[in-house]
């Protein structure tokens, strides 16, 4: 994914407090909360970081917290038995990751002088979700005793209002002021005025209201008879002012209002099945994932990159989620596209790196955001999330045939082309990057950690810098353009814009290709010179069509080989370079996203063996990793007979472009290449790995019509079979 994200392996050279010298927005990771699981839900621009008992606990330096717009209100929420920490029996998120459920019990507790409640005499049922801004939590508890016990519940509770940022172990040499906390029968209220004067309440609300309440905690004083229960909830309103405060709801109703989007989402869905029941359950597990990170706009759902650090809409990663899922969730790319052209760059200005036609690379809220801490307001330091818009507009246009809405969105389209055309103009045809916002992105492709982009010395590449894969993007993006306007009806651009192309890729061939290594530079530098460095980035070259047919292999072969393949992945860095790090964020980990391009790459070029290779050791890692959740990105140690993948400790887990890996590859196993304007669905080369015997897709759409099918293992690549139907599109299977 890659966002505002500087390494945040480069260990911060002074304490946190301090400056942090030579990395501005490093992700600080706490020794003990970096192990520690982690129950994650999500609703729109509020989410929950919380343990495994339902606590957010009152550990320095952590991501737990309830946060809403970029601050987190709630950063303690912790339940004691007696002033005791409760047993976790069970702990999880629901399948359809809309609520936590948390099963506690006791300890033994000494109750008074000779009275004793034995351990595992009380079952708490504890459930949270969160809806709107608030966090709603209902406690249910069960008494399996013999005798009548009064029992003290607390629950200890506070409220820091830092921005994410400041999470993230960014500094502050200044804050807002505390306001007293004014406490009411049943409910007390913590307030926060920013240095951005607004005002910030973190409200509790209890039922039924509890004996003790005040500023820090409350207390509930039970008599539990033998099999009594007693259930007591807490709403969390996070609100900012100006603007009321969403009204109370019970937990029952709250959930139900939580679960309508999703459920719509799945209705719309193509629905994927399989013979595999693991494989069935990544599908499930990167569905539900997606939908959690899906966030309700004025223009459509649009996915926000990942939970902690990440709540919130990133240019690329959106664009790249909708690619992957296109084929499966088209709602996804439309509310994308809508969204983007939105916020589309309108005039110049250096603090934001916007240029006018430029798409965002990223969008905060919050008050460092307010205050202009922050450039991300939004802030447009992305070289590619221009060109990945053009593409994913055709692509979107190719299964849907919607002329309204392309025409709807060409007049954006055609600013972001402009913009495109003369930023590589300026730059000898390729497009390039040069920070100019002080606080703005020194990298600003998807590598974009400050030390991502290096010569063989291990000397990081000076300014402006033309990536090798935003080439590719620019390529597929000329070659888009050309399509759309073609549809459109104009008659000279198509055929100037796919010269372009052309040109481009002999100038590229040219200019990127090293002989002596043969394989493609990662970046030119200001002064041309190439980075040459093997990388990950010319797996992104085969997934955009830019690499020359002669050297496709050549390129899919150094890929695979073992300095570049872990087992599990490809290495973003090989292993023989002078920076490779293995623990790093970008110089040597494994990104699935970045591995599952190379694999849909190869098998763009007709390399189905080793596409099927990189599909293989995805599946292979995410079986280890805690509920079958695919992270933003592990380590990139060899893989070893025994042992899964090393879990990068800050990783965002769930995170949008990992979860869409596992529908990118189906989409690429089965070939699929939709024509909605000839209403043709063409199957290219079907094929499956040896461990999947069978798959179906259903309510797969093609503009108007709608098919299921199903791929079953075959002689010559899969046997392809056609289970229903409804409208007149045409399935072509191509061997």
């Amino acid at each position: 994914m890659s966002a505002d994200r500087p390494a945040r392996d480069v260990a911060p050279e002074t304490a946190r407090g301090d400056v942090l010298l030579g990395e501005q927005y490093y992700i600080l990771a706490s020794e003990v909360a970096a192990d520690l699981p982690k129950l994650v839900l999500k609703h729109d621009e509020a989410f929950l970081v919380a343990n495994r008992r339902g606590d957010l606990p009152n550990m320095p330096d952590s991501e737990f917290g309830f946060y809403v717009d970029g601050t987190r209100f709630l950063r303690q929420l912790e339940l004691r038995v007696h002033g005791h920490r409760p047993i976790v029996l069970n702990a999880g998120v629901a399948e359809d990751a809309m609520q936590a459920t948390i099963d506690l019990t006791n300890p033994d507790v000494l109750l008074a002088p000779h009275v004793l409640l034995p351990g595992r005499s009380l079952r708490i049922a504890r459930r949270t979700t969160v809806h709107a801004g608030q966090l709603y939590q209902l406690l249910l508890v069960e008494a399996f005793t013999r005798e009548p016990h009064e029992l003290s519940l607390t629950l200890s509770f506070a409220a820091d209002f830092v921005d994410v940022f400041e999470v993230r172990g960014h500094p502050r040499p200044q804050r807002g002021q505390f306001l007293p906390a004014a406490v009411d029968v049943g409910a007390v209220r913590l307030g926060y005025r920013g240095l951005d004067d607004l005002l910030r309440t973190t409200t509790l609300a209890f039922t039924p209201a509890p004996a003790r309440l005040d500023e820090a905690g409350a207390e509930f004083r039970l008599t539990l008879a033998p099999g009594g229960s007693a259930e007591m909830t807490v709403v969390v309103t996070a609100a900012t002012d100006p603007g009321a405060p969403p009204r109370l709801l019970g937990y029952g109703e709250a959930l139900r209002r939580r679960r309508l989007l999703p459920d719509g989402l799945d209705r719309d869905a193509v629905e994927v099945r399989s013979d595999h029941d693991l494989f069935a359950v990544w599908v499930a597990r990167s569905r539900r994932d997606l939908h959690l990170l899906l966030t309700e706009t004025a223009d459509g759902v649009v996915p926000y990159a990942g939970i902690p650090w990440y709540v919130a809409a990133f240019g690329r990663d959106a664009l790249t989620t909708a690619l992957q899922v296109l084929p499966f969730e088209p709602r996804v790319a439309a509310g994308t596209l809508r969204f983007l052209a939105r916020h589309v760059g309108r005039v110049d200005d250096a603090f934001t790196d916007q240029e006018p036609g430029k798409i965002i690379h990223e969008l905060r809220r919050g008050e460092m955001a307010n205050c202009r801490e922050i450039p991300f307001i939004p802030y447009y330091g992305s070289v590619d999330a221009s060109p990945l818009f053009l593409v994913l507009l055709a692509e979107y246009w190719k299964w849907t045939a919607d002329d309204a809405f392309l025409r709807e969105l060409w007049p954006t389209a055609a600013r972001v082309l402009g913009w495109m055309l003369a930023a590589a103009d300026a730059h000898n045809g390729y497009l390039t990057y040069a920070r100019r916002s002080p606080r703005g992105l020194v990298n600003q492709g998807w590598k974009d950690s400050h030390d991502a982009i290096m010569h063989a010395s291990g000397h990081l590449a000076e300014a402006p810098i033309a990536l090798a894969e935003a080439q590719g993007y620019q390529y597929a993006a000329l070659l888009a353009a050309a399509d759309v306007a073609e549809i459109l009806g104009e008659s000279d651009r198509p055929r100037t814009l796919r010269e372009r192309a052309r040109r481009l890729r002999e100038r590229f061939e040219a200019d990127f290709w090293l002989p002596d290594q043969a394989y493609y530079a990662l970046a030119l530098d200001g002064e041309g010179r190439p980075c040459r460095v093997i990388t990950s980035n010319p797996g992104h070259l085969l997934w955009m069509r830019l690499v020359s047919e002669s050297r496709a292999a050549i390129v899919a072969r150094r890929l695979m080989a073992d300095d570049m393949y872990t087992g599990w992945g490809v290495r973003t860095l090989a292993s023989g370079e002078r920076l490779y790090n293995p623990m790093s964020y970008h110089n040597g980990s494994v990104w699935p996203h970045d591995t599952a391009i190379a694999a849909v790459g190869m098998r763009r070029y007709g390399f189905g063996d080793p596409s099927l290779t990189l599909t293989t050791g995805l599946f292979e890692a995410v079986l280890q990793f805690e509920n079958m959740r695919m992270p933003e990105l592990f380590c990139g140690f060899p893989r070893v007979d025994g042992y899964g993948p090393t879990q990068y400790p800050v990783a965002c887990a769930p995170q949008a472009w990992a979860a869409g890996v596992v529908f990118m590859l189906i989409a690429s196993m089965l070939g699929l290449v939709p024509d909605a304007a000839d209403n043709q669905l063409t199957l290219n080369r079907p094929r499956l790995p040896p461990w999947l015997s069978w798959i179906e897709l259903r309510n797969l759409a093609l503009r108007s019509s709608k098919m299921s099918l199903r791929a079953s293992q075959g002689h010559d690549g899969a046997a392809i079979e056609m289970l229903s139907r409804s409208g007149d599109a045409e399935l072509v299977v191509r061997r």
